[in-house]
């Protein structure tokens, strides 16, 4: 499968998109929560969501005798919600109710992967993209009804088996190893798994919900997900509004108009179960949700002004967390400035072997962060690089020139950012770094390669696999273009990297950027792979840095 986005991720001026699911995609926050998100960052796109959800709904078109009515199925109102919404993209969450709250048994597993199947191909044949969601796990730690053992005559979604998480991991999993017809899969399932234990960390008696249907922190999670997977927006900071929505008059508009418009279009497509929704007809829905769209712009445009989203201390220095253009950034500040205000730009992997990062901010430095993973460098990532710079440098008065850290696949922002804004740049520490996209993630040399994050490389480059032999787009094709900029570089690599091999990267990049008169030194970690980066003692980074920069 090939990402959804495009080229420099760039997100859609308009898109529909419907989602059809059971209770938990009826409830929708996780909708409501992109649709916030789109509206405060990208408020002049039309990005329409369109909740189809309907409680108890199956994609099997099974149901349970102890079940209080035949449990709806999405084959009974597919064809006409295609036909009434037209969309560009659907989105199918199903499983929670597929399994039935029994054991697994392998004729409902082949129920679930045919009505799955099959509603794929109907979407397909309608000329819209097929994103399709693992089911989310059930939480027995959460369930305040009666969890039955094996062996149990009946079981229901009121005393479900005790281990019926084992049985939707299994339907997550063959979800994750669909291909086609399927244009994307969205992997929740152990991301709200890991919420749960990292909440349970903190808190051993952290309820998650009622079992079946995640709290709001579950929903952030799918958010999140969907995010990353269809439009290559990555976020760690959960907004206000999802813990607090009733301080958010932006995210209370929000829902406002998503219940409107959501009970609406469920109503008018129709659906089987017996509990209608109280639904304004939809025309008159519209007009509404258009009225209410109008305002929630007029607030996004009211709170442009502030992009500061959190204050905290992080390891006894200040620090700010902000969104910048729809990514987030991050400014450490030391506790006394330097002069000059000097600062290092971490391109990749905040945090991550951090030890010349610490040392220098000791020493006086700003650490500074913006998050635009899985773009690889990118044009189009390097043109938001560009408007982080002149936000934190007019906004903090930070040094006009930084020092670039690029770790790993950061190599290629870090080269990429040096090579187009040599007057941004005073040096380029780069790590165990990518250089060449056909050794990684491409896989095209001596180096293992990725294949998912290679899709991903192509697509956010507006490259396929042929075009790419020819594109000569990676630092080691364009070496000459830093050497004209005569800014130094230090490497660290290790000579036994395997996905990374020094030999396609690092190596011959410090060979010809010397032969062609820049200042670089390449130090080698003997027997040393991809991990750990860095040097635990950086001094000899922290020497070329003061002798350099």
């Amino acid at each position: 499968m090939n990402p959804l986005y495009g080229k420099d991720s760039a997100i859609p001026e308009e898109i529909k998109i419907v989602f059809l699911g059971d209770s938990i995609t009826d409830e929708g926050r996780f909708i409501a929560f992109m649709d916030a998100y789109f509206l405060e960052h990208f408020p002049r796109h039309r990005m329409t969501l369109i909740n189809l959800g309907v409680s108890s709904e199956t994609a099997s078109g099974l149901s349970e005798p102890e079940h209080p009515f035949p449990r709806p199925c999405v084959h009974e109102r597919l064809d006409k919600a295609l036909l009434e919404t037209s969309p560009d993209w659907v989105v199918l969450c199903y499983g929670m109710n597929d399994g039935l709250y029994y054991p697994f048994a392998e004729e409902r597993f082949e129920a679930y992967k045919q009505g799955m199947l099959t509603a794929a191909g109907k979407i397909k044949d309608a000329g819209a993209k097929v994103i399709i969601m693992t089911p989310p796990p059930f939480d027995p730690q959460s369930f305040s009804g009666s969890l039955q053992p094996l062996g149990q005559v009946t079981y229901s979604y009121a005393a479900p088996f005790e281990d019926y998480e084992s049985v939707l991991k299994r339907y997550a999993d063959w979800i994750l190893s669909l291909e086609q017809p399927v244009d994307a899969v969205v992997p929740i399932h152990d991301a709200i798994l890991h919420e749960w234990s990292r909440e349970r960390s903190a808190d051993a008696n952290y309820k998650s919900g009622d079992g079946i249907h995640p709290d709001f922190r579950g929903h952030w999670q799918i958010a999140r997900a969907l995010l990353r997977v269809l439009f290559n927006i990555s976020l760690e900071q959960r907004p206000d509004y999802v813990d607090h929505p009733e301080s958010s008059p932006l995210f209370q508009t929000v829902m406002l108009r998503h219940r409107l418009l959501s009970s609406a279009w469920k109503e008018h497509v129709g659906h089987t179960n017996p509990s209608k929704a109280d639904a304004s007809p939809l025309a008159l829905a519209l007009v509404k949700g258009e009225e209410l769209a109008s305002e929630l712009r007029k607030i996004s445009t009211e709170a442009k002004g502030n992009p500061v989203i959190k204050h905290s201390i992080w390891r006894g220095y200040e620090r700010i967390d902000f969104m910048l253009e729809g990514r987030e950034g991050l400014l450490i500040f030391p506790k006394k400035s330097a002069d000059g205000k000097p600062w290092l730009w971490r391109a990749e992997f905040f945090d991550a072997f951090s030890y010349p990062d610490m040392a220098l901010l000791e020493q006086g430095w700003a650490i500074a962060y913006y998050g635009l993973s899985n773009q690889y460098g990118c044009p189009g990532a390097v043109e938001q690089m560009n408007g982080f710079h002149r936000f934190i440098t007019a906004e903090y008065g930070l040094a006009p020139k930084t020092v670039l850290f690029g770790f790993s696949r950061g190599g290629l922002y870090a080269f990429n950012y040096a090579a187009k804004y040599p007057e941004q740049v005073k040096l380029l520490y780069l790590d165990a770094p990518v250089l060449d996209i056909r050794s990684w993630p491409g896989g095209k040399g001596a180096g293992t390669g990725a294949e998912a994050e290679w899709a991903e490389c192509l697509a956010v480059y507006g490259l396929t696999e042929e075009t790419s032999a020819l594109a000569r787009i990676s630092p080691i094709d364009r070496i000459d273009e830093l050497a004209d900029t005569n800014i130094p570089v230090v490497i660290v690599a290790g000579d036994a990297d395997i996905p990374v091999p020094i030999g396609e990267n690092a190596a011959p990049f410090a060979e010809l950027y010397r032969k062609l008169g820049g200042t670089v030194s390449l130090i080698v970690k003997p027997g040393v792979g991809h991990h750990p980066h860095s040097l635990e003692d950086p001094e000899p980074i922290l020497a070329f840095i003061r002798q350099h920069a």
